[in-house]
């Protein structure tokens, strides 16, 4: 097989304190088909800098600038400047073992075939501890016909297809099936890796994954920055929702995943809640309880879906007022 040109997009904003570590891991991988497209969404604490020497070090470093609008807006300016086989996204604060990207072509040698998604794990680093901590992106128990390493998946196999972690960071996405389905990251500040995923995942023919672990999500000051986020455009939950049930309904697998569907809409919608602003909570937990009320009305069994994971937070929030569910919530917790 020839070797293919693999695109690795990293989104860089004000990331100086780790940019060098994790762009290093990209330079010196044992693959070198690669070039490693970095696009400055409007730093200003040196990170240009950075990458400009890297740009000017090893020819395979691509720099674009733009001013800031976020991850979602840097990674769309990536795949329009990618021209590689294959499309990989890493952020800017985390890094990759050496060898990931020849793992992934001894991943298509023996698959003699083109892979749509190939999916790796992750595991969490935290440097106040120095250790990596237990916890990772997804389990093989998510999936059937997990027996063995590298067997083809569809989006049907997959038994929690909104629980885990929806990052696009332990995946490598063929860059065929993103420009034939059109698809990139919505225009929200917050849980875009959740449609990209669940949209490519839905049109994907050959998933192929391995429980070994290749990425390292750094946890340190990110926890913080997510939370800063999230309270700024708290209700891009709710847009993030509606996109995935367009998109599950557009391929016509609504009926399949309604249940599952239902479950991420009141776990998804509690966990943005608990970043909301003290000012917008009112305004919020009143429209989840709109929303998740018209959701129960929407053709579900309820033999089924009572008994679905975390259903009680479904119970209180249909019954109880904000202050109620408050306490109840946090007492839970």
């Amino acid at each position: 097989m020839d070797k293919p040109l693999i695109s690795v997009i990293v989104p860089v904003y004000n990331s100086i304190k780790y940019l060098e570590k994790c762009l290093n891991t990209l330079r010196y991988q044992t693959y070198d088909n690669l070039e490693v497209i970095c696009v400055d969404d409007g730093s200003s604490d040196g990170s240009s800098g950075v990458l400009k020497w890297f740009g000017e070090k090893d020819s395979r470093f691509k720099v674009f600038k733009q001013q800031n609008s976020g991850v979602s807006s840097a990674r769309n300016r990536g795949l329009e400047e990618a021209a590689g086989d294959y499309i990989s996204f890493i952020d800017a604060d985390d890094w990759v073992l050496l060898d990931l990207y020849d793992v992934f072509l001894n991943v298509l040698d023996k698959a003699n075939r083109d892979i749509d998604i190939f999916m790796f794990n992750a595991c969490f680093y935290n440097p106040r501890l120095s250790d990596l901590i237990e916890g990772r992106f997804f389990e093989y128990e998510d999936w059937r016909n997990h027996s063995f390493d590298y067997a083809i998946h569809t989006f049907d196999d997959c038994i929690r297809p909104f629980s885990r972690n929806l990052s696009v960071c332990n995946k490598i996405f063929r860059r065929g099936l993103i420009e034939e389905n059109n698809i990139k990251f919505p225009d929200v500040k917050k849980y875009e890796d959740n449609y990209f995923w669940v949209t490519s995942a839905l049109k994907a023919k050959s998933i192929v994954m391995t429980d070994n672990v290749y990425y390292r999500y750094r946890l340190d000051d990110k926890g913080s920055v997510s939370s800063l986020i999230m309270k700024q455009h708290v209700f891009d939950a709710f847009k993030i929702l509606d996109m995935i049930e367009n998109e599950i309904e557009k391929a016509g697998q609504y009926e399949r995943y309604k249940y599952a569907l239902f479950q991420y809409k009141y776990n998804l919608s509690v966990e943005a809640y608990t970043l909301c602003p003290a000012a917008l909570k009112d305004e919020f937990y009143k429209e989840m309880k709109v929303r998740l009320i018209e959701a129960e009305k929407k053709d579900l069994d309820k033999k089924i879906y009572t008994q679905l994971t975390n259903y009680k937070l479904f119970e209180m929030i249909k019954s109880c007022s904000r202050s109620e569910f408050d306490a109840l919530f946090v007492s839970k917790k």
